[in-house]
């Protein structure tokens, strides 16, 4: 054999060998990439969920609202920007 068949021969067995792996290399990370979709939308409904509880929680447990204006509402910014006939007004 020749100097170029020799090497012919070499790189297909070369060639051979690094592409035993790859179609199974090629599959874990399509596994890989689906998992990871997995867990995202897994922690996505987690939160979701989480939200959702924490307003229906929050919804109960809110304490009822003043109606009565208290003694410190003239500091307010609503009375703040109100003109100053109608605070007068208001004592």
């Amino acid at each position: 054999m020749t100097d170029l068949d020799t090497l012919i021969v070499r790189g297909s067995q070369d060639a051979v060998l690094a592409l035993d792996g790859l179609e199974d290399g090629v599959w874990s990370r399509v596994d890989q990439a689906r998992s990871k979709a997995r867990e995202r939308t897994v922690r996505l409904a987690a939160l979701g969920a989480a939200a959702v509880i924490g307003g229906v929680a929050g919804g109960v447990t809110a304490p009822d609202l003043q109606t009565t204006p208290s003694e410190l509402s003239i500091f307010s910014p609503r009375m703040a920007a109100t003109p100053l006939d109608v605070r007068s007004a208001l004592g």
